[in-house]
């Protein structure tokens, strides 16, 4: 277990929610190569870490920032990758992630529902920019968000309701088929496809710290969340992989689950819910829940051939 590394990430990424265990396998995974720089006194304080393509961590503690390190390690890291036989860099995600991208201050259209962590500034995605990095979400952001639950308004809607004829109740093992069918609609002009994330077996298994919340119409599963507890850090609850069918878009199906699904984690006694990795669009229906964007990703990429 590569604490060491682990403490390196959290003390520089503070406001990034990544669940302690989750965290320590990323860094810990076997087809990683890990470049480290310790100080005169052998301590840890600055690492990168590369999986294939993808550059997974590249931090430097504070007080050893801009005397050339990070430089260093990203020289390296993208020296491994040619050498591997690739012809591209990606920052964060890669077979997994501890960060979606770089965080930063900086977006790249226009968002509402925004209240950036102090700690986050541009330096990072600046320092990759100036090193060839180019966004390539282009006009669009990538964010995490969080609310406290406190904040949460209230209202009489429930797990169990009908709303405009519409019923939302957690899910069974029975509802997966007409779920992954949601999922896929719902994805279609996507790249990545919430169905994957639903397959797991433990989400409809009772007494499991994560359900998925589901919308009924006539029968037939339209909508689907992801709802969590603590998966992420203690006392934190998240929400995600919002689906709707196509066909019932609009008609405020996901916000209806988001907010009840955020209900529910304040209601069992958690104190603050958040959702990670999303994009430009569902800043919208999530800020009408009470969610706030927290920080935003710079998704990195560059060309590495010449």
């Amino acid at each position: 277990m590569n604490y060491e590394i682990y403490y390196l990430f959290k003390r520089n990424f503070p406001y990034v929610n990544r669940e302690e265990n989750t965290a320590i396998n990323i860094i810990d995974n076997e087809n990683n190569i890990i470049y480290e720089k310790r100080n005169s006194n052998n301590e840890l304080i600055g690492c990168a870490i590369v999986n294939k393509n993808a550059i997974l961590l590249l931090a430097v503690d504070e007080k050893y920032r801009n005397l050339g390190i990070g430089s260093e390690l990203l020289k390296k890291c993208e020296d491994t990758i040619v050498n591997h036989g690739y012809d591209n860099a990606v920052l964060g995600v890669g077979f997994d992630y501890l960060m979606p991208g770089v965080p930063t201050s900086k977006k790249y259209t226009e968002s509402v529902h925004e209240n950036l962590c102090p700690q986050v500034d541009d330096k990072a995605s600046t320092f990759f920019e100036k090193r060839g990095y180019e966004h390539s979400w282009k006009k669009c952001n990538c964010f995490d968000m969080k609310m406290s639950l406190k904040n949460l308004k209230d209202h009489n809607e429930s797990i169990g309701n009908t709303i405009n004829g519409i019923t939302f109740r957690w899910a069974v093992m029975d509802d997966l088929e007409e779920i992954i069918a949601c999922a896929d609609d719902a994805c279609q002009y996507q790249e990545e496809k919430f169905s994957v994330y639903y397959r797991y077996p433990g989400l409809y298994e009772a007494g499991h710290n994560q359900k998925v919340l589901v919308a009924v119409k006539n029968n037939i599963v339209v909508g689907a969340l992801i709802v969590s507890v603590e998966t992420e850090g203690s006392h934190l609850g998240c929400v995600g992989c919002t689906c709707v069918s196509v066909k019932e878009s609009h008609q405020g199906i996901g916000t209806s689950l988001v907010r009840l699904g955020t209900k529910y984690l304040k209601d069992i006694g958690l104190s603050n819910a958040s959702l990670g990795y999303t994009y430009t669009g569902l800043d919208k229906m999530y800020g009408a829940v009470g969610y706030e964007i927290s920080t935003y990703y710079f998704m990195g990429e560059k060309s590495l051939r010449k």
